[in-house]
């Protein structure tokens, strides 16, 4: 069988290709960018050069519906927010090949942090109070007068890109229009200011069948990058009942079909989970749910087939996944940071160097060239970083231009 997979700069496309390829398929990899690493893969057989998706949606958008609708692909694998841009043309991915992508709308309620803290209203979980300034002065007015501390996000983000967590009031200003100023964000998609809840996060991925959850994995990150909150570089599989509850509500809503996940702040004072954010699409926790022994990838391709699916084994808990670049650089950073706590920093750093017993999202002995292609994409970039204001945390992200815009009419 014949399998198209996009989104290449996430670590679950690489997990994705590689089961592909061991499960015996030939996989095509398509992205706008000659270094996404997850392309370099053994189990590649060929790369597709896509326009560049955060510069040119509709020239990316349309470039890859004639791959997929004159390559005889007999599976379309979207592993990162590409799904909500190709969501507008389902109808003519479906006719052209198999795939698991809901309606557009449907998949910005999850997106759009703004829209999924309305939906947890709807399903009655917890949520942590919002505001989403409607211009310029408004947002100044709120920071004058909001209690702290306070989150800042970006209403259609991923990756920790535009977070900021502030408990000062003069830096709250600065550091809000810094995001603005950053990410070139408009009076219509402000950043929105989000109650600071303190205490532990529970991260989902569950694979759903028209509102079924047929597989899933929960986990808490044991390290973040940025330090102070962000996207999980090693993280820990684990049960949490009271998260996993709240999950298949949503899903059950949603009636959702396909790979989603859910964070959720546990309230260290009460206990109760706060859903804080939602992903529409796979996450890197995926190859932490295979080597809990809930291959999730296997179970895709039989959904998309249409056969009848049973409930997959509970993910078991125990296993570690590590996101190597980024854990590196938080090495890297521990260092900086004991000019301000050295003893701290020094205990963080030899529990970084006893690691043991975990699994790489990249890195792979037998599958060497993602992991080389990644360190040369960071080298080739760093520019960007010294150089520049650029966020680190769009430095793999693809998706801020194209989410708003619409695309009707393009053929």
């Amino acid at each position: 069988m014949k399998v198209l997979v996009t989104g290449l700069f996430e670590p679950a496309a690489l997990h994705t290709i590689r089961r592909f390829g061991q499960l015996g398929h030939e996989v095509y990899a398509a992205e706008g960018h000659y270094l996404a690493y997850a392309a370099y893969s053994k189990y590649v057989t060929k790369r597709v050069r896509l326009p560049n998706m955060r510069h040119k949606p509709q020239e990316y958008a349309k470039r890859l519906l004639r791959e997929i609708e004159t390559g005889k692909y007999d599976y379309y694998f979207p592993s990162y927010e590409e799904i909500i841009l190709m969501s507008r043309y389902r109808d003519r991915i479906f006719a052209a090949t198999k795939t698991a992508i809901l309606d557009t709308e449907t998949l910005l309620r999850l997106h759009c942090k703004a829209q999924l803290a309305d939906l947890a209203k709807e399903v009655g979980i917890d949520t942590p109070a919002i505001h989403v300034p409607r211009s310029t002065e408004e947002a100044k007015e709120l920071i004058a007068s909001i209690d702290l501390p306070i989150v800042v996000k970006m209403r259609q983000t991923s990756g920790a890109a535009g977070l900021r967590l502030v408990n000062d009031r003069v830096k709250l200003e600065k550091e809000y229009f810094e995001v603005v100023r950053v990410n070139s964000l408009d009076e219509d998609n402000l950043p929105m200011l989000q109650q600071m809840i303190e205490g532990p996060t529970t991260c989902t991925l569950h694979l759903c069948n028209h509102g079924e959850v047929l597989g899933e994995v929960m986990y808490q990150g044991v390290r973040t990058h940025p330090r102070d909150g962000g996207t999980t570089v090693l993280r820990e599989s684990m049960d949490d009942p009271a998260c996993s509850e709240a999950a298949a509500k949503l899903i059950s809503h949603l009636n959702f079909h396909g790979l989603c996940g859910f964070d959720f702040v546990i309230d260290k004072a009460t206990g109760r989970p706060f859903l804080v954010d939602g992903n529409c699409r796979i996450t890197p926790a995926i190859t932490m749910a295979y080597h809990g022994g809930c291959d999730m990838i296997e179970a895709w391709l039989r959904l998309v087939d249409g056969q009848d699916v049973e409930k997959l084994p509970t993910a078991k808990p125990g296993v570690r996944t590590k996101m190597q670049f980024a854990d590196f650089v938080w090495l890297l950073e521990s260092y900086m940071d004991s000019f301000k706590d050295w003893s701290g920093e020094r205990k963080l750093r030899k529990e970084w160097w006893a690691d043991k017993d975990f699994h790489y999202d990249i890195a792979s002995m037998s599958d060497p060239m993602p992991n080389i292609m990644i360190w040369v994409y960071i080298i080739t970039n760093c520019y960007k970083l010294i150089f520049t204001d650029f966020d680190p945390a769009q430095l793999f992200i693809f998706h801020n231009a194209y989410v708003p815009g619409s695309m009707d009419g393009m053929t």
